[in-house]
């Protein structure tokens, strides 16, 4: 939401008015395209009002300024009237796709109804200040030469750009007041657009702002002639019955999806941090305190299981084998002697001593040592 107060507010026509309003100058700056719209809300007899959409008429190079012009319809729009110098205006946006492209749209034909003026107001005057070469042919049609708003502004960019062309279609009355202005009476008729555009529909980019009928009107006339629908831009504020036609659909309903949007997401995620506190923490903790503690016990339990097993086995005498032993190693003596001391040879046999095989012993059973801590936690070594 950008924060800005009302500088200036003047009524145009009987039935226009222009809204001017400035940042404050500890604000941020409210950035935006030749075209688009913003939403607009402010305090009414000390309550705050509904946000209403209205296009933005004056050029982005316009630095810290928002103009907007509204029709004077409506409870809303009449309680603009009200507002005075200094007065706070809450801002939201740039909302809207019908804008113009300086490279896309080399070829510009801009048609608009009654108070779809504005779109182009933003975007002539941003040609003006960036002295553009883009071809920009306007066709503006009103219901009499006294509800034309913006009038002296456009007569002037005329002048000065030599890239803009402007045509006036003046539907009631007398057109003697407009003065300096290529005029056409009547309504515009596909008769008209053809004159004014020199029969060329090719390689142009029709942009068109009005009311609902007004629009379809005219896309039916363009759409006759052969005009390819991705090169018609259309704009409405339009809740009713009538349709947006064209490419480019920009409603304001989309502030008030983005506002549901908004408060469902709110309430997931308080929904979701209300979650995560109420989980016990502790427990989860303190189970895998206890994974931990079982799985080192059993490593340990191995590790003790293969000492043992890898330990040589021992080898035990028994006394009969020892007496077998020394019986042998005596006659074994004994013979030799005599063997020295008489002349005659006689071979002896040594008996092989019968050796026992030793058991094994069994290691006796391990029995574990184990401990409880405080907080419960039993390790056993």
């Amino acid at each position: 939401m950008y924060k800005y107060y009302v500088y200036s507010n003047q009524q145009l026509t009987a039935t226009t008015l222009l809204l001017t309003l400035k940042r404050y100058p500890s604000k941020k700056s409210f950035s935006f395209q030749p075209g688009q719209y913003a939403a607009i809300s402010f305090e009414h007899n000390g309550r705050p009002t509904p946000s209403r959409c209205f296009s933005i008429a004056n050029s982005p190079t316009d630095q810290g300024i928002l103009q907007f012009s509204i029709r004077l319809k409506g409870r809303f729009t009449k309680a603009l009237l009200d507002l005075k110098a200094g007065d706070k205006v809450n801002v939201r946006g740039p909302f809207g796709g019908f804008v113009f492209d300086t490279i896309r749209d080399r070829n510009v034909v801009m048609i608009a109804g009654g108070i779809g003026i504005a779109p182009f107001i933003s975007m002539i005057k941003f040609a003006d200040m960036a002295n553009l070469t883009n071809n920009m042919n306007l066709i503006y049609s009103c219901r009499d030469q006294n509800d034309v708003p913006f009038f002296q502004e456009i007569i002037e960019s005329d002048k000065r750009l030599l890239s803009l062309s402007t045509n006036f279609v003046i539907s009631e009355g007398e057109t003697d007041k407009l003065i300096g202005a290529n005029v056409n009476t009547g309504r515009i008729t596909p008769e008209v657009i053809s004159a004014l555009i020199k029969g060329d529909y090719r390689d142009k980019s029709f942009f068109i702002c009005g009311p609902p009928p007004f629009m379809n009107a005219m896309v039916k006339i363009l759409r006759s002639k052969g005009v390819p629908a991705d090169k018609i831009m259309t704009e409405a504020f339009s809740q009713g019955p009538h349709k947006q036609t064209g490419k480019l659909l920009s409603w304001p309903n989309n502030i008030y999806a983005l506002g549901a949007v908004g408060v469902v997401l709110t309430s997931l995620v308080i929904m979701v941090k209300d979650l995560l506190e109420a989980l016990p923490i502790k427990t989860m903790s303190t189970s895998s305190n206890l994974v931990d503690s079982t799985y080192a016990t059993n490593s340990r339990q191995s590790e003790l299981d293969n000492l043992v097993n890898g330990l040589p086995a021992l080898t035990v005498t028994t006394p009969a084998t020892d007496s077998a032993t020394q019986a042998a190693t005596s006659t074994s003596t004994s013979t030799t002697t005599t063997t020295t001391t008489t002349p005659t040879t006689t071979p002896v046999v040594t008996p092989t001593p019968v050796v026992t095989p030793t058991p094994t012993p069994t290691p006796a059973p391990y029995v574990p040592t184990c401990t409880t801590s405080r907080s419960g936690v039993k390790t056993c070594y």
